[in-house]
């Protein structure tokens, strides 16, 4: 049986959230709950619906706070939840398109959850008469109760799993990729690492010292590499921002999975011996390209990644002190 809890609520919820980044989506469903006179915490401040708590209750690494729990039954707040939810969530949060696949998934979880009978039929009666800001509003409260920590040993698999699999094409056809980010003219923090051994590499190649982008205007060629290097790196860094900040708290580890992925694929090119830096860089960049990745990766990433991505997320690995193409592995001191 399904523990029937605020991680539970949240996961069938989501489902008919265009972009469901759960921080946002915490933050509008306990509004009107943070709100009320009296929801203080501990030390007597108002609660801050952030992202650490969003994680946490999302996650199921930390239970609802016990003064928003007792204020999820005031008589007041279930009287109103339903007004809230039709102004506030229904056209503002839920997308029209996605949420039959949210309303099947929260009505399985509530059949086949250990929620008192009394509620499961209260709900499933708002359900099935239209009522549905007064069927969200309350299966959000009702969830709120339970020991959000606790989860269900005999969970739907195979229908949870479909809810998935119909997430995931629906957030595709609704999510199309990105355009990728045009470098700036000036280089930002987050790229010195890479840049740094570019310009390393790039010496080694006409014996000149390289500390910024303008030293490479007497040098064509290798500024026409450098440039292409740094678009394929904000390739990368458009799917690492697009999937941090628009669609799942967890694909922030999924991005760590793809990094290790084309790492896993390259070291093996890298490590081998070569007479230049430069040499070593063009054939890992040209390996990367033939990188395979998973299906099940590919779906994290939305089919986003081409091969533009894979070699922008050698970049990144660079950065990371996980690759690099000069056979010493102290980088000069350069300015950027």
């Amino acid at each position: 049986m399904e523990v029937y809890n605020y991680a539970a609520f949240a996961k069938a919820f989501e489902l008919g959230v265009t972009k469901p980044n759960m921080t946002k989506i915490a933050k509008a469903l306990f509004e009107p709950i943070v709100s009320l006179d009296g929801v203080v915490n501990r030390v007597g401040n108002l609660y801050v619906t952030d992202s650490k708590y969003a994680k946490a209750w999302y996650e199921q690494s930390s239970d609802i706070p016990e003064n928003i729990k007792k204020a999820a039954t005031r008589a007041d707040l279930l009287d109103s939840i339903g007004a809230y939810f039709n102004d506030n969530i229904m056209d503002e949060v839920v997308s029209q398109t996605q949420s039959s696949a949210m309303n099947s998934a929260l009505v399985r979880l509530i059949k086949n959850s250990d929620l008192e009978h009394n509620l499961q039929h209260e709900l499933l009666q708002l359900y099935n008469s239209g009522e549905l800001p007064d069927f969200l509003g309350k299966a959000f409260l009702y969830s709120l109760v339970a020991d959000n920590t606790q989860k269900g040993s005999d969970a739907p698999v195979e229908e949870i799993d479909e809810d998935i699999r119909t997430f995931k094409e629906l957030i595709k056809r609704s999510h199309k990729k990105p355009k990728g980010i045009t470098p700036p003219d000036e280089i930002e923090d987050h790229e010195i690492g890479y840049v740094r051994e570019l310009y390393r590499v790039y010496g080694e190649v006409s014996g000149q010292e390289y500390a910024r982008p303008e030293d490479l205007d007497s040098e064509p060629t290798l500024k026409k590499n450098f440039n292409r290097q740094r678009k394929d790196y904000y390739l990368a860094e458009t799917i690492h921002r697009e999937l941090r900040d628009t669609i799942r708290l967890d694909e922030e580890e999924g991005f760590e999975l793809l990094k290790d992925a084309v790492y896993e694929g390259v070291i093996t090119t890298c490590e081998k011996p070569y007479y230049r830096g430069f040499d070593r860089l063009t054939a890992v960049m040209e390996h990367a390209t033939s990188v395979p990745l998973s299906n099940n990766l590919q779906d994290r990433m939305l089919d986003w990644i081409g091969l533009g991505e894979k070699k922008g997320v050698c970049h990144m690995l660079v950065n990371d002190s996980r690759l690099g193409w000069m056979e010493d592995e102290e980088a000069e001191e350069q300015t950027v």
